[in-house]
């Protein structure tokens, strides 16, 4: 015989079970804040799956206006989450049709994407993509769901060796991929996706963070890059090669190295256009053209204070070229400045050439005949020609004196 202790056990059971359970569901409608003066919040309307096919009225197994949880919610703040129609959720129901929604569950028809360890971070989201409903019931009855499109994603790749290990080892890379994914898009499972590296550059736009101990061999250690979809990118390098198993798949110069590279797409292959680069030694170069010998398209240079390149006059401080035929100008570090005409790339060509000195001496130099006009910082000055020296003036004087025109038949003569 049951005592009366275990029978009002049991009633009090029962009536918690009515009053206060946990059910699971499947999100049928989804409410959201959408004007100023709404009264909608972050709710869903969900339908039971544990029951009867369906209802006389059809609406007997629907919950209404299960609250969804805000983290950090506030007066317009917190982060704004609402899970998608179809999705299955686990509901908190109080006072018998009050819900709320405590978490998803994963389930046959909505696999997540891989990871290839289990402490990689994966955040990826798309556009929704409505599935096919059972009708008259409203269930969702075919699955799985349609693939995501078009994705977006946030990584943290744990490293696989590292995880195999228990211990610190190469990972640890961040990459924040915008719109949107190729790799997913193709891919939806995400399987392919093992290091930063499966990440691939073209047509992806993304964020990349390398971290100290990196599973990439096609960066450097700490490296940062930000991409865009036609191919130009920013890239700052923080260390040199560690070793010869480090292929950059873009051109650096080691630590203190950055630049800016511009690039579109031209039929499936990123073409490099121009860019600005700075050197580990501080100096900053802009180039029109980006190519493997350095001999298309114009550049500048600023060369940093301690650098030790030279010509024939000295240290450089900045110049200008063209490249394809190369004419220059050139200041140095000395103050003097240097004009370059040339008509081929040798600089040999069709040249002619200008120098104005920091002490006063400077010359214009005809390298076509090898005639020129140079001025030394004496005070004396040279007129050199292979041919003949014209001078066309009316009235030529030296030294206060008039040396022409002259009323001798045997040339110039002082009078």
């Amino acid at each position: 015989m049951v005592g009366l202790k275990n029978r009002l056990t049991a009633s009090t059971k029962r009536l918690i079970r009515r009053h206060l359970k946990f059910e699971m569901c499947l999100v049928d409608q989804v409410n959201w804040h959408k004007e100023p003066d709404d009264k909608k919040f972050n709710t869903v309307d969900v339908l039971k799956r544990d029951r009867r096919a369906f209802s006389d009225d059809g609406k007997h197994y629907y919950r209404p206006k299960c609250i969804v949880p805000l983290a950090g919610i506030g007066q317009h703040l917190g982060w704004l989450f609402s899970p998608h129609e179809g999705d299955m959720v686990m509901v908190y129901f109080y006072q018998e049709r009050k819900g709320i929604v405590l978490f998803t569950i994963p389930n046959w028809a909505q696999f997540p994407i891989c990871r290839p360890t289990p402490y990689d971070i994966a955040l990826k989201g798309g556009q929704f993509r409505r599935m096919k409903r059972h009708q008259p019931t409203g269930d969702f009855l075919y699955y799985p769901y349609p693939e995501p499109k078009k994705p977006y994603c946030f990584r943290w790749f744990h490293g696989e060796d590292a995880y195999k290990a228990g211990d610190i080892g190469p990972g640890r890379d961040w990459c924040l991929l915008f719109d949107y994914c190729q790799l997913g898009e193709y891919c939806p499972d995400c399987n392919l996706c093992k290091t930063i590296d499966s990440i691939q550059r073209l047509k992806n736009q993304y964020l990349k963070f390398y971290s100290e101990d990196t599973e990439s061999r096609r960066a450097y250690p700490w490296r940062a890059e930000f991409k865009a979809y036609c191919g130009s990118f920013w890239m700052f390098e923080s260390k040199d090669r560690p070793s010869s198993e480090y292929i950059s798949e873009v051109h650096t110069e080691g630590e203190g190295y950055w630049t800016l590279q511009g690039a579109k797409i031209e039929n499936g292959i990123e073409t490099l256009l121009g860019h600005i680069r700075h050197s580990p030694d501080g100096s900053l170069e802009g180039h029109s053209a980006t190519s493997t010998n350095d001999d298309t398209g114009s550049k500048y240079k600023v060369y940093a204070p301690d650098s030790t390149v030279t010509d024939q006059y000295g240290p450089i401080a900045w110049e200008v070229l063209n490249l394809e035929k190369m004419c220059l100008v050139r200041g140095y570090k000395d103050g003097a400045v240097r004009l370059r005409s040339s008509l081929d790339p040798t600089g040999l060509v069709g040249r002619a050439e200008v120098f104005l000195g920091a002490d006063g001496h400077c010359y214009l130099w005809n390298g076509v005949d090898n005639a020129s006009i140079e001025f030394f910082s004496g005070g004396v000055a040279t007129v050199t020609s292979p041919r003949e020296i014209n001078l066309n003036a009316p009235v030529i004087k030296q030294n206060g004196t008039q040396i022409h025109p002259s009323d001798s038949s045997e040339g110039w003569v002082s009078r």
